[in-house]
């Protein structure tokens, strides 16, 4: 994140929203009262990296963020989306741990956090048992979803993943707006991995791609896949 952007006060419109997406915020007086930071950001946006401190306990009030695994060749592997109401496991452990940042985390919807300083969330950890327990329940929840995507990725073939998340990031008229290079990132595999499978169900007719776009033709055969 760019600690030189102005970071405006939380205006009262903005903190019924974070109340809204977070309703636990309602029920712990020190967190309702408390005087948040906000910061936008914008799609493509990178608002953390490894090796950058983590200095924030963050709170997303609009748009999705998500958090990628990188290799020394800048291969990245999705680990988890974090949308309004969702905490983010990294940034908690790395906060509890006094960690730096390991993981990239960018923008995939424009939006807005607001924030509190690593000090102010330490002193709620010591204080509240309301909110060590919320944050420690937002863990191990994540931690589920974290597990159970990495043993999607050992125990599921590739063809029945790619299938599975057309399935669900299929739109308006059955299409799907995504690069191929994007979907590998998804799945944690490569470009050309996804391109062939993705070729092979053109010229059966399952499919048909463009710059950017997927059409689904025959979604019950991409569920038989998927399953």
């Amino acid at each position: 994140m760019d600690s030189s952007k102005k970071d405006p006060e939380l205006i009262m419109a903005d903190q019924g929203t974070l109340s809204d997406v977070f309703p636990e915020i309602d029920k712990m007086d020190e967190l309702s009262s408390y005087d948040w930071k906000k910061q936008s950001f914008y799609k493509g946006e990178v608002l953390f990296k490894p090796g950058q401190p983590c200095n924030r306990f963050m709170l997303i009030g609009k748009g999705v963020v998500k958090v990628e695994l990188q290799n020394n060749q800048l291969r990245t592997m999705l680990l988890y989306r974090i949308d309004p109401g969702q905490l983010c496991i990294h940034s908690l452990i790395n906060l509890i741990n006094d960690d730096d940042y390991s993981f990239i985390a960018t923008a995939d919807k424009d939006g807005w956090f607001c924030w509190a300083e690593k000090e102010q969330f330490n002193e709620w950890m010591d204080s509240s048992s309301h909110f060590h327990h919320w944050v420690l329940n937002n863990i191990g929840t994540r931690f589920k979803q974290v597990v159970d995507r990495f043993a999607q990725h050992a125990f599921l073939p590739v063809d029945a993943r790619l299938a599975g998340l057309l399935i669900e990031k299929m739109g308006a008229e059955q299409t799907v707006n995504i690069k191929q290079s994007e979907i590998a990132a998804e799945l944690g595999t490569a470009r050309e991995i996804v391109s062939r499978y993705l070729s092979r169900w053109q010229k059966q007719g399952i499919l048909e791609t463009s710059r950017g776009m997927i059409k689904i033709n025959q979604i019950e055969t991409l569920v038989d896949i998927a399953v």
